[in-house]
């Protein structure tokens, strides 16, 4: 996340980008686990099917999700619920270079993540958006100028966000409040227009010296996801 956000682009949008991508080169097949409890934040790592396991991955995610869970009770009086595991850990069907070179939209800033987000959707079985839960995807794999975002009911994140929430990536302050900002935008939020002390302004660099603003607050308790806070 070296760089404020961009809102997500409509997700439907999203998935019909990656309609030229091809058939995986080692089909990986649909994931057996049982789904988890609907009305929570659903969290999933892929891990390329080349890089090797590292568990500092799935706690640090973990950390950093259970962090934004407990700053939202905090600034909302409510907040979302998480799974056991907080991370679901998939094996990707693909190597890294594939999900970082694949070209899927018109920014390769979105490659890495679009072409992550459309294996979790047909393996998983999930929608974009999707009522059931709201979903965050993170994957261990970048790029160059690979990015992330949020919107629609989803946080979609490259390896930048997984190397820092693993801890090898910089102060863990930057990783927490990246998160809430993200979250936010999956609850419905716009990016503030300038750095106004909110979460959804460059000022999430600052956590957790940010706060939501009250329309902010409106927004998430009466947006489309407010079903998801308790």
């Amino acid at each position: 996340m070296t760089r404020l956000r961009k809102v997500l682009v409509p997700l439907l949008t999203l998935v019909l980008a990656g309609a030229a991508a091809g058939p995986p080169a080692a089909q990986a097949g649909p994931v057996e686990a049982q789904a988890p409890p609907t009305g929570t934040v659903r969290v999933h790592l892929l891990v390329p099917s080349d890089v090797a396991p590292d568990q500092r991955y799935a706690d640090g995610i973990a950390r950093v999700v259970v962090e934004a869970q407990r700053y939202y009770k905090q600034e909302l009086g409510k907040t979302f619920r998480l799974n056991d595991p907080v991370v679901e850990v998939i094996t990707g069907e693909r190597v890294r270079s594939w999900y970082e070179n694949t070209p899927n939209g018109s920014e390769r800033y979105w490659w890495t993540v679009f072409n992550m987000q459309q294996e979790l959707l047909r393996r998983l079985g999930l929608g974009a958006p999707d009522n059931r839960w709201l979903n965050v995807g993170e994957i261990r794999a970048e790029g160059p100028g690979a990015g992330g975002g949020g919107g629609g009911g989803w946080v979609i994140l490259s390896g930048h966000d997984a190397d820092g929430a693993a801890g090898v990536n910089g102060p863990m302050n930057r990783w927490y409040g990246g998160m809430v900002h993200e979250l936010g935008h999956a609850f419905g939020l716009p990016d503030s227009g300038f750095t106004d002390g909110t979460p959804m302004s460059a000022s999430f660099y600052d956590y957790p010296n940010t706060h939501f603003n009250q329309s902010q607050k409106n927004g998430i308790l009466n947006g489309p996801y407010r079903n998801f806070l308790h």
